[in-house]
């Protein structure tokens, strides 16, 4: 039974005077799209307590007015150094506002522009820390890759030939407050980026639903719990996430929890400071075990209109 026939089920057993056939068509339609509405406004287990509607506006405008979540109006300049990736972007701008950048025959940005980015520490790679790839390049560093992606789905850096140059709009950006900039890369990242660039994984996971992801993090972040603890409420929420991934070699699938760890926890949860994850063996982050908790930063960024849950 399909989902539509679940409501009018439903709406039978509600309103046994339909079934009679004592309503005109008129009070048939009003009284069918009040009980829609109570419905799509009820609290869902599947959806973790949020209604049909709460969810749509999460992954249809997750600061709009109907959302449960908003963006917090004021943030510092000591909570914007606490957020790794947009300090990074500050200083590929920087180095942009001195002269343009020439691209690798590759396209790739320079050595000396990711060694530069990478000796602030802001943010790790493994293989890199771990003596596994030896060169520092954009080839090799992740946040690398999508901090240049993310320069030039924008309107302020423009590609001309294999050179960068930073544009009229890019050199506004320079003056303009920390907090309209950092959002504007925030929107830029959730909404425009290509999660899968990195992983090339041929599925929605971990970037389908983030907002909703972002309401599960305020609402468990308190207490330390494995990644895969998130990853399992949202397959919960959307079960056409759950499809085994295609690897690309025969006989071998990928997991779309683990996917949903690399996009969402990794990538873009710790690399915005919005949690802290534990250090962890290899293992335990390839079975998603790895155990984290929101920061103090997320408190910071966004507020919302649903409780915490203590359990």
């Amino acid at each position: 039974m399909g989902f539509a026939d679940d409501i009018m089920k439903e709406f039978m057993a509600a309103y046994p005077e339909a079934v009679k056939g004592r309503w005109t068509q008129q009070e048939l339609n009003q009284k069918l799209n009040s009980f829609m509405q109570a419905q799509n406004q009820k609290p869902l287990a599947a959806f973790d307590g949020l209604s049909a509607m709460q969810m749509h506006a999460l992954l249809n405008n997750p600061f709009g007015q109907a959302s449960v979540i908003r963006r917090q109006q004021v943030l510092t300049d000591a909570v914007i150094n606490q957020i790794p990736f947009f300090r990074l972007i500050e200083i590929l701008y920087n180095i942009l506002s001195k002269g343009p950048i020439k691209l690798t025959t590759k396209g790739n940005l320079p050595l000396s522009v990711c060694g530069e980015l990478y000796k602030q520490k802001l943010l790790k790679d493994d293989d890199i820390e771990k003596g596994y790839a030896k060169k520092i390049s954009e080839d090799n560093v992740a946040f690398i890759q999508a901090l240049k992606a993310c320069l030039l789905i924008g309107p302020d850096v423009k590609k001309r030939g294999n050179v960068l140059t930073l544009t009229k709009s890019g050199q506004k950006t320079l003056s303009k407050r920390r907090d309209v900039w950092f959002w504007e890369l925030f929107d830029i990242y959730t909404t425009r980026f290509n999660w899968g660039y990195l992983d090339l994984a041929d599925t929605q996971a971990g970037h389908f639903g983030w907002a909703y992801s972002l309401y599960l993090v305020h609402r468990y972040g308190a207490q330390e719990v494995k990644a895969s603890f998130y990853a399992a409420k949202v397959m919960q929420a959307f079960p056409h996430l759950q499809q085994p991934i295609p690897s690309g070699h025969p006989g071998f699938t990928l997991d779309p929890g683990l996917v949903y760890q690399w996009r969402f926890i990794e990538k873009f949860a710790a690399w915005f400071g919005l949690i802290e994850l534990e250090q962890a063996s290899i293992d335990a982050i390839y079975e998603g075990r790895v155990l984290l908790r929101k920061s103090p930063v997320f408190g910071q960024l966004f507020q919302f209109d649903a409780p915490e849950s203590h359990s």
